[in-house]
C-alpha cells in the first residue's frame, strides 16, 4: 500500500500544480517584460542615432558656423572633439560608434585611441546592411562588459551609426509594480486549495469505506455493516455491495452445481474426461481410467494429454488436428466402437464452444450383448411361434377343406386346441421374461413361506404328477419366510417341477428342501432321481432361452423352452443365484438361494 492516502496525494498534486502554474506565470511575465523593454530600448537607441545623424547633417551644412579645426577625413565633418562635446549632452552610459561603409571606425566615444579592427563582420552591421537597422547582444572585448548594440545605416551620408548600452534589465521593479496581481493569484489558489481539500476529504471518506468493504470481503469477514456516505461514491459502494453479495450467492450455487456434476461423473457408468483448448488434461472419473485400461494394451493409471497418442484414440487425435487446421469447418465430434478381447468400448469426442473438449469411453459390451440377445430372442420366438401356428393352421385347413367324419374332425380340433394351449403358454412365458427384464419394479413383494408355495404347485400339478406316477417330498420348514413376489416364487417351483415331470421319467421322486440360511439368504435344493443330463455342454446351457436337450421330443411333450430361463431370472429378481449338476446317485439337482429381504430391481438377463 502507498504511504500516502488519497487526500494527501490530491493535496500534494494540487500544490505542485500551483507551483508549476506560478512559475509559468513568472517566466511568461518575465519574457513579456524582456520583450517590452527591449523594444523600448531599440526605439530609444534609434532616436539617439537619429539625433547624432541630425547633428552631423546640420554640422556639415553649416560648417563655417561651427568652431574648431577639422580632424576628420572630410573637413566638412565634425572632428572628434566637436562630436565629444555634442555627445556630452546625451546620456553618459551610451556608447556611440561611427563606422564608414567599408567597416572602418571613425569615432568611438568610449575607446581610447583608434580602433583598427574592421567592423563589417559585426551582426548588427550585417543586419543594418540588409534591413537598414540591426541589433545584437554580446560581450565587448574592448570594454570587458556585455552591451546591447543597435546600428543604423545612413547610406546617403556614407556611414553607420552604432549605439550601445550596457545590457541589464531590472525585472524586480516590474514585479513589484504588479504584486497585487500575484497576491490575487495566490489568494484564489489558496481558496481553491481549501475547496479541493474539503471535497477530497469527502471523497476520501467514501474511498476509505470502499477500501474497508473490499478488505473485509476479501478476508471473508462480515461486510454488511459497512455503510457509505450519501454521495455518488456511496451509491456506487452500495451497488458494489449488492453485486458482491450476488457474486457470493452465484459462487455458492456454482460450487453446489460443480459438486453435483462431479458426483454425477463419479457415479456415471460412462468414463468421462475433459481437456482444455490446448489439450491439457482437466478431469477424469474412475470409469474413464477403467475403460481406458480395458481399451489399451499397456495398463496406465496416469491420465494426461499423452493418452491421445494411443492408437485406439487415433480418430480423436485426427479430429483435434482437423480443428487446428480448419477451425470452424472441420467436424466437432466423432463416435466409434472398438472391439477389444470380447469387450465393446464406445469412444466419443465432442468439442465445446471454447474449443475445450471431452472424451467419453463407454463400455457397451452389455448393450451390444443385449442387442444381440434380443435379436436372437426375436428369431427364437418367431421360430417357436411358427410351429404351433403352422400346426393349428394345418389342422383347421384340413377340417375346412376336406369332408371328414365327425370323429376325425374332433381329433383335428383337439390337436389344434393343444397347439393353441402351447402358443398361449409361450406368449405367457415371453411376457413374464420381458416384464422381469424391463419392468421388474411392477412385481409387488410380500412375506411368503416357500413351503406353502410348493404345496400350491403340488396341488396345481397333481394330475400331471399322478399321470407320471411321481411324488414330491417338501422338506422346507413351514416357518421359513422370505420377502418375495407370489407369482414369481410360484413360477420358480412350478417350472422346476414341470421340467422334472418331462425329463425325470415315470415313477421319479422330487425332493425339495432347505439346506441352510444366514442373516441374508435362505438356501434350497430341488432334485429328482431321473436320468439327469449326461452331456456337459447341455448342462451348461439349460438356463438359456429356448434351449432344449432333445428339441423334437421336448416339443412333443409341450413347453415353451423358457421355463428354466424364467426360473433363473425370477431367482435373480429375488437376489439369489441358481446352478445345476448331476447327482452322484442319479438325477438332476438344482441349488439356489433367495434373499430374505429384496429390493425390487431389474435382474440381469440370462
Amino acid at each position: 500500500m502507498s504511504q500516502y492516502n488519497y487526500k494527501t496525494k490530491v493535496f500534494i498534486s494540487a500544490t505542485i500544480l500551483f507551483v508549476i502554474f506560478g512559475a509559468v506565470i513568472y517566466f511568461v511575465q518575465r519574457a513579456s517584460e524582456r520583450e517590452f523593454k527591449t523594444k523600448a530600448l531599440v526605439e530609444y537607441l534609434e532616436q539617439a542615432t537619429d539625433c547624432v545623424n541630425s547633428y552631423i547633417i546640420d554640422y556639415t551644412t553649416h560648417a563655417q558656423q561651427l568652431e574648431g579645426d577639422s580632424l576628420s577625413i572630410d573637413n566638412s565633418w565634425p572632428d572628434s572633439e566637436t562630436l565629444g562635446r555634442f555627445l556630452s549632452y546625451l546620456p553618459s552610459k551610451l556608447r556611440f560608434t561611427i563606422i564608414n561603409l567599408k567597416g572602418d571606425v571613425y569615432f568611438d566615444n568610449f575607446a581610447q585611441g583608434g580602433i583598427p579592427e574592421n567592423h563589417l563582420s559585426r551582426v548588427e552591421l550585417q543586419q543594418a546592411n540588409l534591413n537598414g537597422t540591426g541589433t545584437s547582444k554580446r560581450y565587448s572585448e574592448t570594454l570587458r562588459e556585455d552591451f546591447y548594440y543597435f546600428a543604423k545605416q545612413y547610406r546617403d551620408q556614407g556611414y553607420y551609426i552604432r549605439v550601445a548600452i550596457p545590457y541589464h534589465i531590472d525585472y524586480v521593479n516590474y514585479f513589484r509594480s504588479n504584486h497585487f496581481f500575484l497576491l490575487l493569484i495566490v489568494g484564489i489558489f489558496s481558496l481553491a486549495l481549501l475547496a479541493v481539500v474539503f471535497f477530497t476529504d469527502q471523497f476520501s471518506r467514501s474511498v476509505r469505506k470502499l477500501h474497508d468493504f473490499v478488505a473485509k470481503a476479501q478476508a471473508g469477514e462480515e461486510y454488511e455493516s459497512v455503510t457509505f456516505p450519501k454521495s455518488e461514491i456511496g451509491e456506487l459502494g452500495e451497488q458494489l455491495k449488492k453485486i458482491f453479495k450476488m457474486l457470493e450467492e452465484s459462487k455458492s450455487r456454482y460450487e453446489i452445481e460443480r459438486e453435483k456434476l462431479i458426483q454425477h461423473f463419479a457415479s456415471s457408468d460412462a468414463g468421462i474426461s475433459f481437456f482444455s483448448a490446448e489439450s491439457k488434461f482437466i478431469y477424469a472419473n474412475s470409469h474413464f481410467i477403467q475403460n481406458l485400461n480395458t481399451l489399451v494394451d499397456t495398463p496406465t493409471f496416469i491420465i494426461d494429454e499423452r493418452i491421445l497418442d494411443y492408437p485406439e484414440l487415433y480418430q480423436v487425435k485426427t479430429l483435434l488436428a482437423d480443428q487446428e487446421a480448419h477451425p470452424g469447418a472441420a467436424p466437432r465430434s466423432t463416435r466409434y466402437i472398438i472391439d477389444k478381447d470380447g469387450s465393446h468400448i464406445e469412444v466419443r469426442a465432442q468439442f465445446f464452444p471454447d474449443n475445450s473438449f471431452e472424451i467419453v469411453l463407454t463400455n457397451v459390451t452389455k448393450k451390444e450383448n443385449d442387442r444381440r440377445l434380443k435379436h436372437d430372442m426375436t428369431n427364437s420366438i418367431a421360430h417357436e411361434l411358427r410351429t404351433p401356428v403352422t400346426c393349428a393352421r394345418g389342422y383347421l385347413e384340413t377340417i375346412l377343406n376336406q369332408p371328414l367324419p365327425e370323429e376325425r374332425q374332433h381329433y383335428f380340433v383337439e390337436r389344434a386346441y393343444n397347439q393353441m394351449i402351447r402358443l398361449s403358454q409361450l406368449i405367457s412365458d415371453v411376457s413374464m421374461i420381458t416384464k422381469l427384464e424391463e419392468a421388474g419394479d411392477l412385481y409387488a413383494l410380500q412375506e411368503l413361506t416357500p413351503h406353502s408355495v410348493v404345496e400350491e404347485v403340488r396341488a396345481a400339478l397333481e394330475l400331471k404328477l399322478q399321470e407320471a406316477h411321481m411324488t414330491i417330498c417338501n422338506r422346507i420348514p413351514e416357518q421359513t419366510t422370505v420377502q418375495a413376489n407370489h407369482s414369481l416364487l410360484y413360477a420358480i417351483f412350478a417350472n422346476l417341477t414341470e421340467n422334472s415331470i418331462r425329463y425325470a421319467g415315470n415313477g421319479s421322486t422330487i425332493e425339495i428342501e432347505q439346506t441352510m440360511e444366514d442373516d441374508s439368504y435362505c438356501y434350497f435344493t430341488f432334485a429328482d432321481n431321473g436320468p439327469g443330463i449326461s452331456d456337459t455342454e447341455s448342462l451348461k446351457k439349460i438356463f438359456d432361452r429356448f434351449y432344449r436337450i432333445d428339441a423334437g421330443r421336448s416339443r412333443e411333450m409341450g413347453g415353451s423352452g423358457l421355463g428354466l430361463s424364467i426360473v433363473k431370472n425370477a431367482i435373480r429378481f429375488h437376489g439369489g443365484e441358481i446352478s445345476a449338476k448331476n447327482r452322484p446317485t442319479g438325477g438332476l439337482e438344482f441349488f439356489f438361494s433367495l434373499a430374505k429381504s429384496v429390493r425390487p430391481s431389474t435382474p440381469p438377463q440370462g
